[in-house]
């Protein structure tokens, strides 16, 4: 008889909402940022978010694509006594899709170690995440939803890009941009 493959069930271990390093911070596309920023300022937060990626086109003109918000400890919208997020349902597609992570530009999807859930699995499902992931659907379900729809926004954003040939630019030289968009609000200009 075959084993039944365990389905992911939030522990609420906090390793999802805690970061002491840059490269655990969210990356939000440009209008997660937006209603981020929104909801904050309804509650009196300050978020903080640099451009982590951008792309410039033959005019100087620039266009962020996605953004690293930074968070120094737990995130703003945790609440520590019911260890849950105070705005489930507006949080934004790396939040939704833990403890998956997609790895760009490649799309390879992967599960963070860092969650409890997944280390009480054990080794073996590790390894069969890796051999196997046809089965990740299954074991995330939701997750595996919101992973999909960033990939889909960030093959999009890229398509748009390529066809409109932006070229990178090191986001440290913004400021060398004869004007700067969101990708969003850039892509809004030629509809």
């Amino acid at each position: 008889m075959a084993r039944k493959r365990p389905v992911f069930n939030c522990l609420f271990c906090e390793h999802c909402c805690y970061f002491s390093e840059e490269y655990e911070m969210p990356v939000v596309f440009p209008w997660e940022k937006r209603e981020l920023e929104k909801i904050a300022a309804e509650i009196g937060v300050k978020l903080h978010f640099k451009p982590l990626q951008a792309f410039i086109d033959r005019n100087g003109v620039c266009a962020i694509t996605l953004y690293r918000w930074e968070i120094q400890g737990f995130c703003p919208f945790f609440d520590k006594a019911s260890k849950r997020c105070s705005i489930h349902d507006d949080k934004p597609l790396a939040c939704r899709m833990y403890p998956l992570l997609i790895e760009m530009p490649s799309g390879n999807l992967m599960a963070s170690g860092k969650c409890d859930w997944i280390k009480q699995q054990g080794p073996r499902f590790i390894r069969q995440l890796s051999t196997k992931p046809e089965t990740i659907p299954e074991v995330f379900p939701a997750e595996f939803e919101a992973a999909k729809k960033a990939f889909i926004e960030f093959t999009t954003i890229n398509s748009f890009i390529e066809r409109h040939g932006l070229q990178p630019i090191n986001v440290n030289k913004l400021n060398n941009c004869n004007e700067v968009f969101d990708i969003d609000d850039y892509m809004a200009r030629f509809d």
